[in-house]
């Protein structure tokens, strides 16, 4: 369900998982003694939490929101890829319909009406039953009060519960993507109280879901945790061989790679180009280079209207032109990625590159400096005043572009040092702005910027991440924000979007896709800078079972759907129980006290089947 949404970065304190309280005692003379004043600092947890398997996960995002209703960062999506199962599931080779709460369905000839049979016996965490009336509930509540995670997929449809395991789902229009409906299902019972009005302030937390993982706790810039929903239905009876999963945010992503080649970790996500090969040399560690359709722009205030105070200039559509030849694409693949993805070229609309249309030369924006300053000289952008910068036709307002940067992502300083100093090279000034995720989210959707840098991944279909560019998702209003981070948007470009939504004809919606993606593309209100691989790796001696989704391509975890959680196992089995910390901070070794005789020994914690 790797709905389009930002990418990673964020920041943290390292923290330990807690091991056993009976020890400390022990194991502090111990190591007294033994390492002659080295200090050990070994934390406690409850007894309840002892025996816990943990799998430990390295991240550089945190979450944004874990309500569905409300988030949309990458980071975001994997608590609800766990938390919350959709009606139908996406397969891990090929990302085609699987069953998921609904267990069938059948389809009406004129594909406008589909029947879901719900799967028996279905409840959720808390023990309440899950019926076809929180399906239908989550629809048309959803598409009526146009939930910014659900509504580009249930705006056009009605639902009804027709008994407990049935629910029916009418479409208003042709849509090409049903049966497919992956969308979160919530729990009525938790939302139904929450008013339109709060619903995006509520905070989230409550815990309950359908998937094979809830929220336990969640600790700002430093961790997540998610514990294991024994009521999931895809455990089938058998006991859940990870009980808990511990998202630790890192504010640096080699101190990330690092924490993992010492033990710290088990997987790491959104690792570093820099750190990538390091890795990958590590005989104990897989290192993976994931393929899901994410890319990084270059996003310019194309101002369609909307809210906001962008410069002018952007409005013409020769100065975004001229600035999509400024930037030099294969600088940025060879020192930004270090050649770890693709080079940018058009939108990506969609993982599936069905729906990505090749660029023809003659449209392709090369870089061209030389070809840029004749642009906008020809346009009258030019320096009346020989301070470098370019002003206004007729003169006046200089080309000084507010450039807003993430401040949550190890790249991105040198990415802005490459593109504004590209910039300066054609008469544009830059004054750069420094603001993480959060906030930075607010300055765009506010309209309150020139030009910026972030990234989306799409979805598997490219309705939701076309949509983003209609006039529809434009932010008119400080409180009405839409996705819409150009401010750009045509009629023509609607119309388009319009047609492809309810063409049935896959190799005719092609067609229109391909269109759009191209007309987007000429208009230069975004510039891709390159596609980013998923970068991740994982240790493999702590879990197997990783799988890639898609198969050989594709992440092994922050994927559409997220399907390795439920098929790792500790390495040598263990799944009924023991401990995995996954820890050796600064250093520090777990100690595994052998009673008897005098003797002990010092080791590494290993797989979870490892116990004290």
């Amino acid at each position: 369900m790797l709905a389009t949404r930002r990418h990673p970065a964020c920041s943290c304190k390292i923290w330990m998982v807690d091991m056993r309280r009976r020890f400390v005692a022990i194991l502090t003379a111990v190591l007294c003694v033994a390492l002659a004043g080295t200090v050990l600092a070994v934390p406690t947890v409850s007894g309840a939490q002892e025996d816990l398997v943990t799998l430990t996960i390295g991240v550089t995002q945190d979450l944004d929101s874990p309500n569905v209703t409300a988030g949309y960062l990458v980071s975001s999506y994997e608590v609800w890829n766990l938390q919350y199962a959709a009606l139908t599931d996406k397969t891990a080779d090929d990302l085609t319909i699987a069953p998921g709460l609904a267990e069938s369905w059948d389809v009406s000839d004129d594909g406008q009406t589909v029947t879901y049979h719900l799967r028996e016996g279905l409840v959720w965490s808390d023990g309440e039953p899950l019926t076809a009336d929180d399906v239908a509930y989550t629809i048309n509540r959803s598409r009526d009060e146009e939930w910014i995670n659900h509504s580009s997929a249930t705006g056009n449809l009605d639902a009804t519960a027709v008994d407990d395991r049935t629910v029916e789902v009418v479409s208003s229009e042709p849509d090409p993507r049903l049966p497919i409906l992956d969308v979160y299902i919530v729990p009525k019972h938790i939302y139904e109280p929450i008013a339109a009005d709060d619903i995006e302030a509520y905070d989230g937390l409550d815990g309950v879901g359908s998937g094979p993982y809830v929220m336990e706790s969640w600790s700002p810039n430093e961790s997540w945790i998610m514990k294991v929903n024994p009521s999931f239905y895809g455990w089938e009876g058998k006991k859940p061989p990870i009980d808990r999963i511990v998202y630790r945010v890192f504010s640096n992503g080699d101190a990330m790679a690092a924490a993992l080649q010492q033990g710290e970790l088990d997987a790491a996500h959104n690792v570093p180009s820099a750190s990538f090969e390091r890795l990958d040399a590590d005989p104990d560690i897989v290192a993976i280079k994931g393929s899901q359709g994410g890319f990084s722009e270059l996003g310019m205030n194309a101002g369609a209207g909307g809210i906001g105070d962008g410069h002018p200039a952007l409005l013409d559509k020769t100065v975004r032109q001229a600035i999509a030849h400024a930037i030099d694409r294969d600088t940025l693949f060879d020192r930004v990625l270090l050649g770890l993805g693709e080079k940018g070229t058009v939108l990506v609309p969609s993982v599936d590159p069905f729906w990505k249309p090749a660029l023809p030369a003659d449209l392709e924006f090369a870089f061209d400096p030389a070809l840029a300053n004749s642009m906008l000289e020809d346009a009258g952008y030019v320096d009346t005043d020989g301070d470098g910068v370019r002003e206004m036709p007729g003169g006046g307002q200089p080309l000084n572009l507010r450039y807003v940067q993430r401040s949550e992502s190890t790249s991105e300083p040198q990415l802005t040092e490459f593109i504004t100093g590209w910039l300066e090279d054609i008469g544009i000034a830059t004054t750069v702005e420094v603001f993480d995720d959060s906030q930075l989210t607010d300055v765009v959707s506010a309209g309150e910027f020139d030009l910026f840098s972030w990234g989306w991944t799409p979805y598997v279909d490219p309705d939701p991440m076309l949509s983003y560019f209609t006039c529809a998702q434009v932010s008119y209003a400080a409180d009405d924000y839409g996705y819409n981070d150009a401010n750009w948007c045509t009629p023509e470009y609607d119309a388009l979007y319009d047609q492809q939504h309810v063409e049935l004809d896959r190799g005719k919606r092609r067609d229109i896709v391909h269109q759009m993606v191209l007309d987007f593309y000429e208009e230069a209100a975004y510039v891709v800078l390159f596609e980013g691989a998923d970068l991740q790796a994982y240790r493999t001696d702590r879990f197997e079972g990783w799988v890639r989704q898609p198969a050989e391509i594709g992440a092994v975890f922050f994927s559409n759907s997220s399907p390795s959680y439920t098929r790792l196992t500790p390495v040598g089995g263990g799944s009924d129980g023991g401990s995995n910390t996954g820890l050796l901070i600064g250093g520090v070794v777990a100690a595994i006290v052998v009673l008897g005789g005098g003797a002990f020994a010092l080791s590494r914690r290993g797989s979870a089947d490892e116990r004290i």
